[in-house]
């Protein structure tokens, strides 16, 4: 009976008793040191009998290769063996040719010159005509790829593909697809559209799952790769709808069927496939059938989709609770690749869809399982960029802003995102207040991005710049190391009057406002940060004439000098520029004060600002400010 199993190619390595006896010894000893001392011994014996290769059968090589094996797997490095490994490769019978085969995937795939001894091993197997050998040497180019197998066996397994007289199973096909992929990722030359686009399309028609999700996974590959213009591929598209329908419509085999839910890997690559086309290559018809079956797939009832509640502290989830948290996993995958689809047909997606899809998501932002809240917040925010869709997803502002309060900066940073994308006239005014405020207590992570956002919202919708002004110094007094230069720098673009269309009046209007801002902050604040106090001497030297009566010239110069100290070398410059600006108008006022100040300065240790102060007491004098 054994001799039967052997020639069919059925033997397994628990038939070897010394390989069972070398396992149970290594299970069986109590510490590291032991199982080191007994591996050694082992390969020691097996090298002294792969040193008399005369004396080996192929039994024997089998053996010992399979403990070589076991050994690799403990972590030791094996470093012989190679050569038996190879020879089993080229065996006649099934058991042998399993251990090379296997032996060479593990210990030679990073040797192109052991790899190179098996390529006609593998191309005798895979012409065989047994499928078993053949499926040997497919697990094996498909585990080990490279450029030695792209190079050498591309052309031979495309054949078992393209060539229509091969009546090869299903089997034997979808094993032929996954080494496709892993050598076309290798070496893309060998594959023309012209030649596989039908060939592929025709694979979609096929009905065996498993050959189905070969085929779409070798497509996605092809297309991620995008060495050849998605348009080449066109003859693709309608047998891809076809069969992502026969699974929506639940024609699928229940084994292939997880938990319940039909071949839900399958259904989100072939949704992904169809992500990568242009609106363009849908007709009226095709577009019509893609929005039919997206509705189909998000109309399912939502209590389907509920993910089990997490268990509590020590606990372990039920067995129910196990499978419907794996359905809903399932169905979830499905259904965000289908709102993805949905999404980059744009303005094509039926409109009762879009709702659909919103509210669903909606519903995700309250889950209990992070996970979905944040997909749920990603696929909102790219779902928010088809202004179509706003009149849905508004009524969940106030849903979205509770979740910038969440513990996950990941959750919160998608919250950001989607609150920027919904930002309307109609609704501006609330989203940035609400961001103001969260702005302060939010940690370090977020505040640039917070900062960056606001900045840009406030500009691109304030009724007038002067509410710019203030949120920029509302931002500066919350989270003052995330404000970074350009956005002061924009502040001191706006106000200078660098916007066109605003009159004389508004102009200096906005300059007063905003030299007052700088003035209040100045004085309130006893160590304001670097960048207020940058933009304040700037306004307040420029402007500052600018300011009420009852603000004297040396209150005005005192809001600077007192702040002086505690500059960086670059705020100090721009500190010293302003006061000498401020003796404009003011020289009777302040030309002790400033001319003193400077004075003090050219005994400064630093010798930029000596150089700055020397220059600008000349000025002074040319001027006839000086004293």
């Amino acid at each position: 009976m054994r001799g039967a199993q052997e020639t069919l190619g059925f033997d397994s390595p628990s038939h070897m008793k010394g390989l069972q006896v070398f396992i149970a010894d290594i299970r069986n000893c109590q510490t590291k040191e032991q199982e080191q001392q007994r591996v050694d011994k082992e390969l020691s014996k097996i090298r002294l009998k792969f040193a008399n290769p005369k004396s080996l059968t192929g039994y024997d090589k089998k053996k010992y290769v399979w403990k070589l094996l076991y050994a690799y797997m403990l972590g030791y490095e094996i470093d012989f063996g190679h050569f038996q490994a190879v020879e089993l490769c080229s065996a006649s019978k099934f058991s042998e040719k399993t251990a090379g085969y296997l032996a060479t995937s593990l210990l030679l795939a990073d040797n192109n010159d052991m790899v190179r001894m098996i390529v006609n091993s593998v191309k005798t197997d895979m012409a065989s005509g047994n499928e078993h050998m053949a499926a040997l040497a497919l697990n094996t180019v498909a585990n080990i790829g490279g450029p030695e197998f792209a190079d050498n066996l591309f052309s031979d397994i495309s054949k078992m593909i393209l060539n229509q007289s091969n009546a090869l199973s299903p089997y034997i096909k979808r094993k032929a697809c996954i080494c496709l992929l892993r050598l076309y990722r290798k070496e893309n030359d060998g594959l023309q559209p012209d030649v596989w686009q039908g060939k592929l399309a025709a694979l979609f028609l096929e009905r065996d799952i498993g050959l189905l999700t070969s085929a779409s996974g070798f497509m996605l590959g092809i297309l991620e790769m995008g060495k050849y213009p998605v348009q080449s591929w066109a003859q693709v598209v309608p047998p891809v709808c076809q069969c992502l329908a026969n699974l929506v419509q639940g024609d699928c085999p229940e084994y292939y069927e997880y938990y319940h839910v039909p071949a839900p890997w399958l259904q989100t690559k072939l949704l992904r496939i169809l992500q990568f086309f242009p609106i363009s290559m849908f007709d009226a018809e095709l577009l019509h059938r893609v929005n039919v079956m997206l509705q189909t797939i998000l109309a399912k009832p939502s209590s389907q989709r509920t993910p089990a509640p997490p268990p509590g502290p020590g606990k372990k989830r039920s067995k129910v609770d196990a499978e419907r948290q794996n359905r809903s996993n399932a169905e979830h995958a499905i259904l965000f690749e289908a709102m993805n689809l949905m999404i980059h047909l744009e303005d094509t997606a039926d409109p009762e869809t879009m709702k659909t899809a919103a509210g669903l998501l909606g519903i995700f932002l309250s889950s209990t399982d992070p996970n979905i809240r944040y997909l749920g917040l990603e696929t909102m925010a790219r779902l928010a960029t088809n202004l179509m869709t706003h009149e849905y997803l508004d009524r969940y502002k106030n849903q979205i802003l509770d979740k910038m309060h969440e513990a996950d900066i990941s959750i919160r940073r998608q919250a950001l995102n989607l609150l920027y994308a919904l930002c309307r006239p109609e609704n501006w005014q609330q989203i940035v207040d609400e961001l103001l405020e969260i702005l302060g207590a939010s940690d370090a992570l977020l505040q640039e991005e917070l900062v960056l956002k606001i900045a840009i919202l406030a500009e691109k919708n304030a009724p007038n710049f002067g509410w710019y002004v203030d949120v920029v110094f509302k931002m500066l007094e919350s989270a003052p190391d995330a404000v970074a230069d350009d956005v002061w720098y924009r502040v001191v673009q706006v106000v200078t009057g660098f916007e066109d269309g605003l009159a004389e009046s508004e102009k200096h209007g906005l300059q007063r406002h905003a030299a007052s801002k700088a003035y209040q902050n100045l004085t309130s604040q006893r160590a304001p940060h670097d960048t207020l106090l940058r933009l304040g001497a700037y306004l307040i030297g420029e402007f500052g004439h600018l300011l009420p009566q009852s603000v004297t010239p040396r209150a005005k110069f005192e809001a600077l000098h007192r702040h002086f100290a505690r500059g960086s070398q670059q705020t100090k410059a721009i500190l010293l520029l302003a006061s000498v600006k401020l003796l404009n108008g003011n020289a009777e006022a302040l030309k002790g004060e400033v001319g003193n100040f400077l004075r003090e300065i050219q005994d400064s240790a630093d010798v930029d600002l000596q150089q700055r102060a020397v220059e600008l007491l000349q000025l002074c004098r040319d001027e006839a400010f000086d004293a």
